[in-house]
């Protein structure tokens, strides 16, 4: 390496390195007080660690069953296991937790500067300003403050992203090895860094040839088949009513399709007008869906122009947010927090697609009317234009940040939590089973065992038709719950429950109402084998049974 170039390399770590003490401070401080489990799966993640530090094994052990945990990858647990082992206390370990997302975010938008500006894709200064902006948002705070899987995952992604298209054009084996198992640790973090294995596998087939690509994708295969053995074999051993939440990714998406030929279709069509929506509300608000829709697409449209500069240089960084963004528009969960966490990519590739397209337009005016200054004038106006853009996405998510608009709803879920808490830990028996929307907040922080209060095989994000009442009473049934709390004022929370009430009256007997308006039932298994009531579930108004148990 010559001198110009260590020296260069070496003011990039060193603007990589102040970037990601900026954004590893800020994750630190986005830390709430809200409890751990409101976001589902920051729960199970926490709870996970614990079985794996008692000794208990990959599994979920606060069901009323223990059961194998094949829906969630096990990175991400596994490095929570030392703040179990090592902290004083419970509130102690959840708190180094959340702390350390805090930390991970910092390292993840240090490495993506150093991403961007090592393989040449943006000068340093442009890639550090797309990096506070992308990761100082109020949509990235979300995902940081809870213990949830994304910041890790955004660490191991940069690195192996890099790793791959930093190799040379005839690279060692050792080298593809390492590669391979830099993606292999990414997909068993999310699931969703299978978009990754096919990335790097594109990117280095097309820049070194057939066999290195093959080479990585081994070194890939021997973490991620394991894993999905152990996925495949214990499939079965999940009860039907526990599948539509502990299942593995594969039964939930056959769950969501299995109900029209053209639910597959439903699913992509709304997955992409929400991916687009949200990237249209993210670059401006006061929109329409329409207008945010379209602005949508003009984003995506531009980082797509500068994906195709990109691939000569980093083939793999240039392939993923698209092979990404293809599996969350036919996967059957709503992809909100699938797309906060690509956005920082997607505005360096529009970067990237805005510069170039700024060029090409001078360019051909210039060559098309003889016209230097007119050109010049064009290429200025587009790039005016986007920095306009960047300006006022700048300003709103510095505005977002500094409103802390990530507390809001996590405080607010929180709150009623604490007090289903408090009562579940001062009125039940430590052997108790309790059915609430976040099982795992219960059995986390109430020792109790928890199920989910619903059972809906297909996300109520696509569901069509009423909540699936004779699965609920099956669920209640199978687990032996003792009581069941609900949110009732959240009417997509308390559907499924209005409609148990309706089919079955004598079903459950309210016994107290929460501060915060969350109701706690004492169940009658005996009235769920009954034959229910003829009227359809759907018949009542939603939120009547609920009423009629209240008053």
């Amino acid at each position: 390496m010559s001198r110009a170039r260590m020296s260069e390399r070496t003011v990039v770590l060193a603007v990589a390195a102040v970037v990601g003490v900026v954004i590893g401070v800020l994750g630190v401080w986005a830390q709430n007080a809200a409890l751990v489990g409101v976001n589902y799966d920051d729960g199970i993640y926490a709870l996970l660690a614990r079985a794996l530090a008692d000794g208990d094994g990959y599994r979920l052990t606060f069901l009323p069953v223990s059961l194998p945990a094949i829906k969630y990858p096990p990175v991400y647990p596994l490095s929570l296991v030392p703040f179990w082992l090592l902290a004083s206390s419970a509130e102690a370990a959840l708190f180094g937790m959340k702390v350390a997302n805090g930390v991970y975010i910092g390292l993840a938008a240090g490495l993506f500067v150093f991403l961007l500006t090592d393989l040449r894709i943006l000068p340093v200064a442009l890639a550090a300003a797309l990096a506070l902006v992308g990761f100082a948002s109020g949509s990235m705070m979300l995902v940081t403050a809870s213990v949830l899987s994304e910041p890790l995952y955004l660490v191991l992604l940069f690195a192996a992203l890099w790793s791959a298209d930093s190799v040379p054009v005839s690279p060692s084996v050792r080298r593809l090895l390492i590669v391979g198992l830099l993606v292999g640790l990414v997909v068993l973090t999310r699931a969703v860094g299978i978009t990754l294995f096919v990335a790097v596998t594109i990117g280095l087939w097309s820049r070194c040839g057939r066999r290195p690509a093959l080479i990585a994708a081994l070194g890939a295969a021997i973490l991620v088949v394991p894993w999905l053995v152990f996925t495949l074999a214990n499939a079965a051993l999940i009860p039907d009513v526990l599948v539509p939440r502990y299942g593995s990714y594969v039964q939930l998406y056959l769950a969501n399709i299995t109900d029209s030929p053209w639910a597959a279709l439903d699913i992509f069509a709304t997955n992409v007008g929400a991916v687009l929506q949200t990237l249209g509300v993210k670059l401006t608000s006061g929109l329409g869906p329409l207008a945010s829709s379209l602005l949508g697409m003009l984003f995506v449209t531009l980082a797509l122009l500068g994906s195709f500069r990109v691939f000569r240089v980093g083939p793999a960084t240039a392939v993923y947010a698209w092979a990404y963004l293809a599996l969350i528009s036919v996967w059957s969960f709503p992809p909100f927090r699938f797309v906060f966490i690509l956005v920082p990519l997607l505005l360096a590739l529009a970067a990237v697609g805005a510069l170039g397209l700024a060029e090409r337009v001078a360019s051909g005016l210039g060559r098309e009317r003889r016209s230097p200054g007119r050109a010049s004038l064009v290429r200025y106006a587009v790039l005016g234009v986007a920095l306009l853009v960047f300006a006022n996405l700048a300003y709103r998510e510095t505005r977002a940040v500094s409103r802390r608009v990530w507390d809001g709803a996590e405080l607010q879920k929180s709150a009623v939590g604490a007090e289903v808490i408090a009562w579940v830990r001062e009125n039940t028996d430590p052997g108790a089973v309790v059915a609430f929307e976040f099982d795992p907040l219960i059995a986390l922080h109430s020792g109790r065992r928890a199920v989910p209060n619903n059972c809906q095989p297909v996300h109520v994000w696509y569901r069509r038709n009423v909540p699936a009442v004779e699965r609920l009473a099956e669920l209640l049934q199978q687990m032996d719950v003792q009581y069941l709390a609900v949110r009732r004022n959240v009417p997509m929370a308390a559907a499924p429950i209005d409609a148990l009430m309706a089919r079955y009256p004598e079903s459950l007997q309210l016994i107290y109402i929460t501060s915060a308006e969350a109701l706690i039932f004492r169940t009658n298994l005996d009235a769920l084998k009954r034959q229910p009531e003829r009227r359809e579930a759907g018949s009542a108004s939603a939120g009547a049974a609920l009423r009629g148990a209240e008053n």
